[in-house]
């Protein structure tokens, strides 16, 4: 019954072949990944892709802007203001970085006149922002021959040390004020201005009313 001749047995044979062939096909098929498609008008993305890059330039000049304002308010915040008066050539207010001395401030004001008690100050002493420095000075019609700097007194205060222009070996000659308080002084008068009444001494730190009782009838002020 199923005796096929030769020619029928081949016939068979490629048919077969095909059949496999064809199935290996759509199995390959159904395996790959599908095809990328690529839609027309595409300049839309690029102006897209454009625009988002110039934002993020715009973004980065900006961040630039930021910093520099930011740079220039902390170079701005490290100076420091101060008021030079007394005995300098251009008393007023100046601007000044806030690591300087009062000798910068002092150099600002056109320097010391004439007159001038540099030794009553501490030209070293570092600025604190909105600080006065007070030069005090001397009367010229009290400079003695010798060139040494006093100043005229009444005679209830002759003998006493004019708290506000004794020098820093003149404060020494107190009873009690040593190196340390004597450059404290100086340091408030620099930063206080001149003080009004020997009280005021009692402002300085480490004199209280007991020292300052010990000093009160050696002082003076004007």
């Amino acid at each position: 019954m199923w005796d096929f001749t030769r020619r029928q047995k081949l016939a068979a044979c490629v048919l077969l072949l095909a059949l496999a062939a064809g199935g290996i096909i759509l199995l390959a098929r159904r395996v790959m990944s599908p095809p990328i498609i690529v839609y027309p008008r595409a300049v839309s993305a690029n102006i897209s892709s454009a625009g988002s890059a110039d934002q993020s330039i715009g973004s980065d000049g900006d961040r630039d802007r930021e910093r520099e304002i930011t740079q220039k308010s902390e170079e701005e915040s490290e100076n420091l203001v101060v008021h030079v008066c007394g005995a300098v050539k251009n008393p007023g207010v100046y601007t000044l970085r806030k690591d300087a001395r009062v000798a910068d401030a002092v150099h600002l004001a056109g320097g010391l006149e004439d007159s001038a008690i540099e030794e009553a100050v501490n030209m070293a002493m570092r600025l604190r922002d909105s600080m006065q420095i007070y030069i005090p000075c001397i009367s010229s019609s009290s400079v003695p021959a010798t060139g040494e700097a006093n100043v005229a007194v009444g005679a209830s205060d002759f003998g006493k040390i004019n708290i506000n222009t004794a020098t820093a070996s003149q404060l020494r000659e107190l009873t009690g004020i040593g190196p340390t308080l004597a450059e404290r002084i100086l340091e408030f008068r620099t930063a206080n201005g001149r003080f009004e009444r020997p009280e005021d001494l009692m402002k300085v730190s480490g004199i209280g009313e007991k020292k300052y009782a010990d000093l009160k009838n050696s002082i003076t002020v004007y």
